[in-house]
């Protein structure tokens, strides 16, 4: 995995341009029962350097389980480029008793800007042994934003992705490689959310 560890140094233009941040969140689950439980997260230090956080497993009684949840976010500042990869991951997925199950997710962004232009990506991000109500999926990246219903539970989004920035100056992407929405069927109301491998990276000069 690409590590870059750099120190804040003098910029070209005004300080205030040059930024880069990162955060991860191995998994993260708020529900109305459970209220509000993350797991394995980081965030980098507006410096840039490394951040990560590691949780041997996870539990949320009947909603959650997995192992293995990592969170490394890593980025670097100087005169001529900025840039930050961020990288969130769990192994022996199971959501809601089964209904979502998968052996490695692994969510990745990629941001840089160099003053002329910035760019960011999620090459790296992949699901494997995802299987959706008994349905098995093909492993590697689904497209992005690739919705899946839940009947009488709500839906998932798979690979979801929200980018920001002007692509010359700024950027930035957040890969949620599983998203589960949780609908109340009657009202249609909210429930909650679950979210497994979340990355999101900026960057901009």
């Amino acid at each position: 995995m690409l590590v870059l560890i750099g120190a804040l140094a003098m910029p070209r233009g005004p300080a205030w341009a040059q930024r880069v941040a990162g955060q991860a969140t191995a998994a993260a689950v708020t529900t109305t029962a459970a209220g509000s439980q993350t797991f394995a997260g980081a965030t980098l230090p507006q410096a840039g350097g490394m951040k990560q956080s590691d949780v041997d497993n996870a539990i949320v009684d009947t909603t959650f389980g997995a192992t293995g949840l990592t969170s490394i976010t890593t980025g670097q500042l100087d005169g001529a480029l900025v840039s930050v990869t961020t990288s969130a991951e769990a192994a022996d997925v199971n959501i809601l008793n089964g209904l979502i199950v998968a052996k490695a997710v692994m969510a990745l962004a990629t941001s840089y800007a160099n003053g002329t232009s910035a760019q960011s990506e999620s090459d790296g991000s992949t699901l494997l042994d995802l299987m959706i109500a008994g349905v098995s999926y093909a492993d590697g990246v689904p497209a992005s934003n690739t919705r899946v219903e839940l009947p009488g539970v709500g839906y998932v989004v798979l690979n979801e992705q929200i980018s920001s920035g002007d692509g010359v100056h700024s950027t930035g992407l957040t890969v949620n490689m599983i998203h589960v929405y949780l609908v109340d069927p009657l009202t249609g109301a909210s429930g909650g959310e679950i979210v497994v491998a979340a990355a999101t990276s900026t960057a901009s000069l």
